[in-house]
């Protein structure tokens, strides 16, 4: 959608001539106000008075014309045509001419009685060429208008009649004062116009200021807040069913910015947006949400254009220091698309369902554009239905811990066991499968860890008083838990108040989300150690940084994920070789998770894991079901 802006120097302009103007129309009326109070006064004041504000009176028509040509002016061509070419030049500088004669011809009629005169009783009587005083304004104005007819589609058609009613206003004005002889309804006309000029320019001003606000800074595009409203103006001059909402991130934009610095990234993004307003049509609406996040509501039948355009388009900017370099990047998208289908929609509603298909795109999917369908909706409010369950599930104590053993497969005993969340929800016991990934999305997992924690604790505190050998027992935390600075106190202070040992709680964290920095990682584990934790790297294997985690962080055993197990295809066995060898040579103790067959087992004991977990030996079991296994740790062979 095209953006009309008026410059920073155009407004500024503008704003000096209306104040100029203001302060005219003041003392204009000021003037006018004292000729009726000075005349026909038989003091020295009254002498002296009503002939300066009578000077003033005439030479303020002369340069009220000149200000207002100026105005003029600058509102159709953005200057005041003082100096440089302008349209219409000729005609403008003639104005100032006869505005500049006319002060000459007022300053000249202080010397003679040709405009008018007082007589001795000190009363203001009109001369005999008084209406030379009325021609050169009135041919002033006439000029004006055949200017701003001549140029009228420079400007709205608001402003045009604006411009025209401050040329008729003093224009009958004038023939007023020519016919009727006592009444200044020429200064009266004057006065309210330029009153008018102001409130017009304040109105203009508010305006602009909205405008503004709808703005983003660096590509001149509307900001969120603009493309909400655009899309409730487009509601009432349309169907929005005809519209699909594009929500897309250029992809690896950071790497332009570490590249070239954020000045060319500044440069990348505005020709970008160039490039997009130049493909959508003026009833389409393009915005920027922020960094590298843009926004297109477009007609359905355009859609193909826009995704065309995000696939790839060639971008050329300058960088360094004097910006003498010149580079060309291939700039793509990633979007999620959402297909409008509720006319009565809020624009808010628009924009979150084509930002979550954007976000499905890039976490799930891996598709460089997805849709929001009624089913991804339908997921995306049972998960939202969820979430405020859960959050009640919590508060209400509807989670439990269930043990998963962990069997050391040299000898078929158990070793440790897995703290696995369960929520008992409605008669019906669900898995964390189900609930785990929404409470990553709202935090809630948090909590949920805590309260997973406390619980272990109690359990292990109870067996201990009846005398039972416990094993350690390892206990999940998600990564989100790493924005808590003092995590690793928080979760030694649990411990505590429970009178547990610390041996038997190992701390297991997951190693497949990125969200923190590894050194944010590094510093828990080591908190933990300082405070006499075990801590192990949960699913090690499955996500991008596994090499770096373990070079940054002193991890005490290493789960491997469940998916080397799973395929065991050839390729997978010798990573898995590697990892196990890796794991030894730096002294840690290897568990292997998702075992559910004799195969599996044997492959993992002949490569020297000697810790695993699984269906093979054992599901997660509840509380009374794990005492049996701990009061008799063997398991058949």
């Amino acid at each position: 959608m095209a953006l009309h802006v008026i410059t920073a120097d155009r407004k500024s302009a503008s704003n000096r001539i209306v104040m100029v103007s203001n302060f005219l129309a003041g003392v204009l009326l000021i003037c006018d106000y004292l000729t009726y109070t000075f005349d026909g006064g038989s003091t020295s004041a009254d002498y002296y008075g009503i002939r300066i504000v009578n000077f003033l009176e005439f030479v303020l028509w002369d340069v009220v014309l000149f200000v207002y040509a100026m105005y003029v002016s600058n509102q159709l061509f953005g200057t005041s045509g003082l100096k440089g070419q302008v349209p219409g030049r000729k005609r403008i500088r003639a104005i100032y001419i006869m505005s500049f004669a006319g002060v000459l011809l007022v300053i000249a009629a202080q010397f003679s009685d040709f405009l008018y005169y007082f007589d001795k009783f000190n009363v203001y009587h009109r001369g005999r060429l008084f209406f030379i005083n009325n021609i050169i304004p009135a041919v002033g104005l006439v000029l004006l208008f055949t200017v701003i007819i001549q140029y009228r589609k420079k400007i709205e058609k608001i402003k045009f009649l604006t411009l025209l009613m401050f040329i008729i206003l003093p224009s009958v004005g004038m023939a007023l004062q020519m016919k009727f002889y006592g009444f200044s309804f020429s200064n009266i006309a004057i006065g309210f116009t330029l009153l008018m000029m102001f409130v017009e320019n304040s109105i203009l001003q508010s305006r602009e200021i909205l405008h503004v606000s709808k703005l983003e800074v660096r590509t001149g595009l509307f900001n969120e807040h603009g493309c909400i409203e655009e899309l409730y103006s487009l509601r009432k001059k349309t169907r929005l069913t005809s519209y699909t909402a594009v929500f897309f991130d250029i992809c690896k934009f950071s790497e332009i910015n570490r590249k070239y610095g954020m000045k060319a990234g500044d440069q990348v993004l505005k020709e970008y947006a160039g490039k997009l307003q130049k493909i959508t049509e003026s009833k389409e609406i393009l915005a920027r949400q922020g960094s590298d996040h843009f926004v297109v509501i477009v007609k359905k039948e355009n859609l193909e254009k826009i995704l065309d355009f995000l696939k790839g388009t060639d971008i050329e900017f300058s960088y360094g220091f004097k910006e003498d370099k010149k580079a060309k990047v291939k700039v793509s998208a990633i979007a999620g698309v959402y297909e409008i289908d509720d006319e009565k929609m809020k624009g808010e509603d628009i924009l979150a369902n084509a930002y979550t298909a954007l976000l499905y795109a890039k976490t799930v999917s891996k598709k460089p554009v997805d849709y929001m369908t009624s089913e991804l909706k339908e997921k995306i409010d049972k998960e939202r239905l969820y979430g405020s369950m859960l959050l009640e599930g919590v508060e209400k104590g509807e989670f439990a811990p269930f043990y998963q053993p962990k069997v050391d497969i040299e000898n078929n005993k158990l070793c440790g066991a897995e703290a696995l969340a369960r929520w008992f929800h409605g008669g019906d016991v669900i898995t964390p499968g189900d609930f785990i990934p929404v409470m990553e999305k709202n935090d809630s997992i948090c909590t949920l860890d805590f309260y997973i924690l406390k619980k272990v604790c109690e359990d292990i505190k109870e067996w201990l008083a009846e005398g039972l050998e416990i094993p350690t027992i390892s206990v999940n935390f998600s990564r989100r838990n790493l924005v808590n600075e003092n995590l690793a106190k928080d979760i030694d202070e649990v411990v505590c108040s429970m009178g547990v040992p610390k041996e038997l709680i190992e701390i297991e964290i997951t190693e497949t989300n990125d969200e923190f920095p590894l050194g944010v990682l590094k510093g828990f584990v080591r908190d933990l150690h300082d405070l006499g934790y075990k801590v192990a790297v949960d699913d090690f294997g499955c996500g991008a940084a596994s090499l770096s985690l373990l070079r940054e962080a002193d991890f005490d055993t290493l789960k491997i994920d469940k998916s080397f197990i799973d395929n065991a295809f050839e390729k997978d066995i010798t990573i898995l070789t590697h990892i196990v060898n890796l794991a030894k040579a730096m002294d840690m103790k290897i568990v292997a998770e998702g075992v559910e067959n004799e195969r599996q087992q044997e492959t993992l004991q002949g490569l020297g894991v000697g810790i695993v977990q699984g269906f093979f030996f054992d599901r997660a079991v509840p509380k009374e079901e794990i005492v049996k296994r701990i009061s008799n740790k063997e398991y058949a062979k």
